[in-house]
């Protein structure tokens, strides 16, 4: 399985940037055609937040969650919150909490991720997780 970072998601679902809607709808629809497309309920609550900070139409909020719904197949419970917080903690990078459940998230239930936040460079020396920086 692939996770998708929520950035990934935003830059499919409006045009921000050209180049970054297109790949993330190309790698987007690949992993979904391979079966390979996950995405954690964190990614869905995040999304939500950014597009209506956004000031997205609420109709196209409404149509991304319909889409990205059924690939919210695995919780996140306490522990990989716990897990998150001591990495973040090590790494003395706990401003980006969010991205380090991200990652143990990814590492209980993927391979890899895809991402546009160049600060998961810091988390590659402490995972075995492919962690792919995308660029436009």
């Amino acid at each position: 399985m692939i996770f998708f970072d929520t950035n990934v998601l935003v830059y499919s679902t409006i045009s921000q940037e050209l180049g970054k809607q297109e790949i993330s709808a190309r790698l987007i629809e690949e992993a979904i055609r391979e079966q390979r497309f996950s995405i954690s309920p964190l990614v869905i609550s995040e999304l939500i937040f950014v597009l209506t900070k956004l000031g997205i139409d609420k109709t196209l909020v409404d149509n991304a969650i319909l889409l990205y719904k059924p690939f919210v197949k695995n919780p996140i419970d306490a522990s990989l919150v716990f897990e998150g917080y001591k990495l973040c903690s090590e790494l003395n990078f706990c401003k980006n909490i969010n991205d380090a459940i991200h990652l143990k998230f990814a590492e209980k239930h993927c391979s890899k991720i895809f991402t546009f936040d160049s600060d998961f460079k810091k988390f590659r020396n402490s995972t075995i997780l492919e962690i792919d920086i995308l660029r436009s």
